[in-house]
């Protein structure tokens, strides 16, 4: 893979994750229905907080790979010896919050206002706008080593790289504590009279 191709393609996987923290702040609004449409509707409630409690473990647990690698977690947009990396991280973590809160936000004000259309359409475009990024990008994904190594295009693929088990257990544990908040929310709400 040569460097002009390099320049011209975009970064990866810290671009990808605040969409993917938008889509997932919207379907947590969504499963929580109930609870936003009840008597006294709270956009900055239980669901809300369930979206910011996602979005930290979602942080913490990527925080392995910008240790490790961190010019793959850059997607090798600039080499990770010319940044500070804690703050990098903080910075991400911060827009990871912001971005599971927008997309919780909007979606919950779509609900309040009787809108459920509106509510599957902010769903649809953060999915929409996290799928169009990996599409876009994926070459950098499937690459891992050092900014020098991409460039160079001699990076090993994804699956044989020695971040591949790590990754693997990540995405399980993401899984299954993503999976189960969303089925809190959705019994914690079912008592509650939807409008």
């Amino acid at each position: 893979m040569g460097s002009s191709r390099t320049r011209c393609r975009r970064c990866e996987t810290f671009l990808i994750d605040p969409p993917f923290l938008f889509t997932a702040g919207s379907l947590f609004a969504l499963v929580a229905r109930r609870r936003l449409v009840a008597k006294k509707p709270n956009l900055f409630g239980l669901s809300a907080w369930v979206t910011v409690g996602f979005a930290l473990f979602f942080w913490i647990s990527v925080s392995w790979f910008v240790i490790n690698s961190p010019d793959w977690m850059l997607s090798y947009f600039i080499p990770a010896t010319e940044l500070h990396m804690g703050a990098v991280h903080t910075v991400f973590a911060i827009s990871l919050v912001l971005a599971g809160l927008s997309g919780h936000t909007l979606t919950a004000a779509c609900l309040q206002r009787g809108g459920l259309a509106g509510a599957v359409t902010v769903l649809s475009a953060g999915a929409v706008v996290w799928g169009g990024l990996w599409v876009f990008s994926l070459d950098r994904y499937m690459a891992v080593g050092t900014h020098a190594e991409f460039v160079a295009g001699t990076a090993a693929q994804l699956q044989q790289s020695p971040i591949i088990n790590a990754m693997n257990m990540v995405g399980a544990a993401q899984g299954i504590i993503g999976v189960g908040m969303l089925a809190w929310l959705y019994t914690s709400g079912r008592q509650l009279k939807a409008r």
